[in-house]
């Protein structure tokens, strides 16, 4: 039995399931796992009662459906006025809809969600790829829209994939224009990010084992592009948090407003002697949904929206929920606060939590009466680390007294065991240290001045206060693994332990030429992309300024109405070509000329009849006719199958033009 026309065909029905399948693998990793669930047992029945196997569910059905996904979105978020909720509220209710879609007004609207929520994508992640991702899902709901409104066959066609894809070229130049010249506003509606989450990425707080973590994972930190040379590798760490709060286990970062903690507005600062030339570098860092920036030591800056804080760290005022950009000066040669510390720091950075780790406090105490000089100290804690401790992706499970059971015990730890436990002791005999968070060297471009700092190189050191000398960097695995100094995990480790939560991650396979080759162009394929396409909010008031000179709403205006006319161009002139292409004949539009004066006498043309023919009956019809009908006949025939015809296309102009024939009833 046929369907009728307002109803969907199984090509229609096939590119609307896509869209939404398309949708669904979007937003995977965004997904509770039940609503992926749901648009698979969605799709599977629509399917199915296509075919005639089941029948549309009852509105009893229905209802249970819809209180099971309430309940789901309940139990799967804490709160539902959120990014991810909304967006897995959105793609149950699509899954939902398609167990009611009959008509196909209907599908529409289902065309249109999809290609909101695959927009909202771009949210999440502006990574060029996944990008690329999102437009191949546009040019599916795209093939949908036009597959709906085709013909009610029921064979499958990719002839309206075609139109599909000429839709969103005709889309491009506009798109473009409005891209280069459309003034970057700031979000009107704050939406919740899903700060929530769990994130990979080192965390405002740190205990054992937890950068060793982060090992397993090669998602994209930031990269840093350099204006001149990039310093030596050992010179690149890359400082972000700064954890001065002990409570006998985890560390953690002090308040940004504390009693010594004002937010520095100015570049110069008297607790800093600045010495030699800065390095200066533009970092583009992916979203964390956190306030901290990471910069090497001493960073200045003057981007809006980030100030520097007492410790030298750099913050900013909104949470980083986008790829975000901003450039800086960093003097890697420097003094920090020589003159002495804030009572408050004081107190806080020689802190010793009482009733933890008392062997530790033990030991300490007896070397800072054989050792009163910090400096030397210092040096001879990293001896103790160089004798016997061993540096390894795999630190065994620590207890309350952690620190002890490291020291005394263990012997065996990640960065942030030697970081911790070099600060603890640092205290425990008398000094101000504190634990440095944030990441260490990064991958050079070969070719490029840029460099990749990914999440596996999360490292962790501890800053001494020395009297005349300030906070000193001290970095205690470099005494226990200086090679981790001198190249990365993956060459440290190789394949144990590396990346182990990412068995098909192209980074554990760059012994291979070709491999190796995809990641290099990758990276570069992607810095590009998010330094002149995600971050072109940077150049774009240079491009106006350049462009129009002092830009106002009027010039912009013009700026638009001319990208209007540019855009259409083309297609003017395609039209016009067709136009061209298809003119009929001349001697065909008269005679059409000719048969419509005619039929406007009361004399139609039939259907299939010959010129000569018409000609002949309508002097039958009208005798009074028959001199000029039959002449213009002749004359048609004899100037379109004659190779020498005996009169011009001018003539049998001037013949039509004056054919006057009267109604008659």
């Amino acid at each position: 039995m046929k369907r009728p026309d307002w109803q969907l065909s199984r090509n229609g029905l096939f590119w609307v399931l896509l869209a939404f399948g398309a949708v669904i693998a979007l937003h995977f990793e965004h997904l509770p796992p039940w609503v992926t669930a749901l648009a698979a047992a969605c799709i599977l029945w629509r399917v199915l009662e296509y075919r005639g196997a089941v029948p549309f569910p009852p509105w009893y059905l229905k209802m249970v459906f819809v209180a099971a996904c309430v309940a789901g979105l309940t139990a799967s978020y804490s709160s539902l006025l959120g990014l991810e909720p909304m967006v897995s509220m959105l793609l149950a209710g699509f899954g939902l809809k398609l167990l009611e879609m009959h008509h196909k007004r209907d599908a529409v609207v289902l065309i249109y969600l999809s290609l909101f929520a695959a927009a909202v994508n771009c949210v999440f992640t502006q990574d060029i790829f996944v990008f690329m991702l999102v437009l191949l899902s546009f040019a599916i709901a795209a093939t949908a829209l036009v597959s709906i409104n085709q013909s009610t066959a029921r064979g499958f066609s990719m002839g309206a994939s075609a139109i599909a894809v000429k839709m969103l070229a005709t889309a491009l130049p506009l798109m473009l224009v409005l891209f280069l010249v459309v003034p970057r506003l700031g979000a009107f509606v704050s939406i919740p990010t899903p700060k929530n989450q769990a994130r990979t990425g080192v965390s405002d707080t740190m205990s054992p084992g937890q950068f060793a973590s982060l090992v397993g994972s090669d998602e994209l930190a930031f990269r840093v592009r350099f204006e001149d040379e990039v310093p030596p590798r050992e010179m690149l760490y890359w400082r972000g948090l700064v954890m001065s709060e002990f409570n006998g286990r985890e560390w953690k970062q002090t308040s940004f407003f504390g009693p010594d903690q004002p937010i520095l507005r100015q570049i110069d600062d008297p607790s800093i002697d600045r010495l030699g030339e800065p390095v200066r570098y533009t970092l583009t860092m992916e979203p964390s949904y956190r306030r901290w920036l990471f910069t090497l030591s001493t960073p200045a800056t003057t981007e809006r929206g980030i100030r520097r804080v007492r410790d030298s760290r750099l913050v900013s005022s909104n949470e980083i929920s986008h790829r975000s950009h901003y450039e800086v000066h960093s003097w890697l040669d420097h003094r920090l606060e020589p003159d002495g510390l804030h009572p408050y720091r004081e107190r806080l950075e020689r802190g010793v939590p009482p009733g933890y780790n008392p062997e530790t406090v033990r030991v300490a105490r007896e070397w800072a009466r054989e050792t009163p000089d910090a400096e030397v100290l210092v040096a001879r804690v990293l001896q103790l680390f160089n004798q016997s401790f061993v540096y390894t992706l795999e630190p065994p499970l620590l207890g309350d007294d952690s620190i002890d059971e490291f020291l005394w015990d263990t012997r065996r730890g990640f960065c942030e065991h030697f970081a911790g436990a070099s600060a603890f002791f640092m205290r425990a005999a008398g000094h101000p240290a504190r634990v440095i968070g944030g990441y260490l060297g990064g991958e050079v471009h070969p070719t490029e001045n840029f460099v990749t700092v990914r999440q596996y190189d999360a490292h962790a050191w501890a800053e001494v206060w020395i009297e005349g000398r300030g906070w000193v960097h001290v970095d205690p695995t470099a005494a226990v693994a200086p090679e981790r100094i001198e190249m990365s995990l993956a060459d440290l480790f190789g394949d144990e332990g590396f990346l182990d939560d990412n068995p098909f991650s192209l980074m554990r396979y760059r012994d291979f030429g070709l491999v190796n080759w995809l990641v290099l162009r990758r990276d570069y394929i992607d810095y590009i992309w998010g330094t002149w396409v995600v971050g072109y909010n940077r150049q774009q008031a240079d491009f106006l300024e350049g462009l129009l000179g002092k830009v106002s709403a009027m010039r912009l205006g013009l700026l638009f109405l001319l990208a209007a006319v540019l855009t259409l161009l083309p297609f003017l002139l395609v039209r016009l070509v067709r136009v061209g292409r298809n003119r009929p004949d001349p001697r065909d539009a008269l005679i059409l000329r000719f048969c419509r004066k005619l039929a406007r006498a009361g004399l139609p043309r039939k259907s299939g009849e010959g010129v000569l023919d018409y000609a002949h009956r309508v002097a039958v019809e009208r005798p009074q006719l028959q001199t000029e009908v039959m002449a213009i006949a002749r004359d048609y025939a004899s100037l379109r199958y004659e190779e020498r015809a005996s009169m011009s296309v001018d003539e049998l102009r001037r013949r039509v033009r004056r054919f006057r024939p009267s109604f008659e009833s």
